[in-house]
């Protein structure tokens, strides 16, 4: 991992420990991060806080001690919550990943785990990485491999079937036409299926509802304009599928934590630092 990435990703400190590499990073509330990969497969334990996190394959909430499984090279986007977050990334080297297989799949595909054990086992290996003592990198190396076989048997028992190609078909037909009026009925008439089966089938593989996913990328839009761009809030509130500016207002709010206004602000404030930084920079 670069240095230039590393900085993009917030990270706090980084130690190689029992064939593995920990990095701990945090972020602050409303951070957004662009679509980048890591180049081994990974682990991310959620510390604290929680993120949304885009794969070119599907969305997902990534909660409080859930587990982020996603082998090599997956790209992704990630937008943290109105608490920020603290995450303990485990990368997986091709020799260390090539000694597991034989026994694990887990990081063969993007996945989310979260039950008590594997939560128990995160927080016992990210107290290891914190105290850094004599025994700590053999503890991992131990922690580390528990978690693998126990997060494989929470896979095998709850595995989600394969995404038919209608439910595909929607989620394409959902960010074409994002900004445009959308109703249940008018997309599932699209895609030729009930209404009532494609929001059981559509919550069952992304994990909320289709209103719920529909408003979330249109915050996720909207977020990216008042971020870089400069037109008026209400014509960014329009352009994103919003009744009005008042609309708009109160929903970015409850989604964010921010006004429309003060999301703006914040971003223009973090981006003057950084400006500076790289006008300091010598040639």
């Amino acid at each position: 991992m670069g240095a230039h990435h590393a900085a993009e990703l917030g990270l706090a400190r980084t130690k190689a420990m029992g064939g593995f590499r920990l990095t701990e990073f945090a972020h602050p509330p409303h951070r957004r991060l662009p679509w980048h990969e890591h180049h081994d497969a990974s682990i991310c334990f959620v510390v604290a806080g929680a993120y949304a996190e885009r794969t070119q394959r599907e969305d997902r909430e990534c909660p409080p001690q859930s587990m982020v499984f996603k082998p090599g090279g997956e790209r992704h986007a990630d937008q943290f919550g109105r608490d920020g977050g603290t995450c303990l990334l485990i990368e997986i080297g091709a020799a260390r990943l090539e000694s597991i297989e034989p026994f694990s799949d887990i990081t063969a595909r993007p996945s989310l785990v979260r039950n008590a054990r594997l939560a128990g086992l995160g927080r016992r290996i990210y107290r290891e990485f914190g105290s850094g003592d004599a025994l700590s990198s053999l503890a991992v190396e131990g922690l580390v491999l528990e978690l693998l076989v126990e997060a494989s048997r929470a896979g095998a028992t709850r595995r989600t079937p394969p995404r038919p190609q209608w439910l595909r078909d929607a989620h394409d037909l959902i960010h074409d036409s994002v900004s445009e009026p959308l109703t249940l009925s008018s997309i599932a008439g699209e895609v030729g299926v009930h209404p009532a089966h494609l929001a059981r089938t559509f919550r069952a593989h992304y994990r909320c509802s289709v209103g719920d996913y529909v408003r979330r990328l249109r915050i996720e839009r909207a977020a990216g304009e008042l971020s870089d761009g400069s037109a008026p809030i209400a014509e960014i509130g329009l352009r994103s599928g919003f009744f009005d500016q008042s609309h708009f207002s109160r929903v970015f709010r409850e989604h964010t934590g921010l006004t429309p206004a003060a999301f703006r602000a914040a971003a223009r404030a973090q981006a003057r630092p950084h400006a500076r930084t790289e006008a300091q920079r010598p040639s």
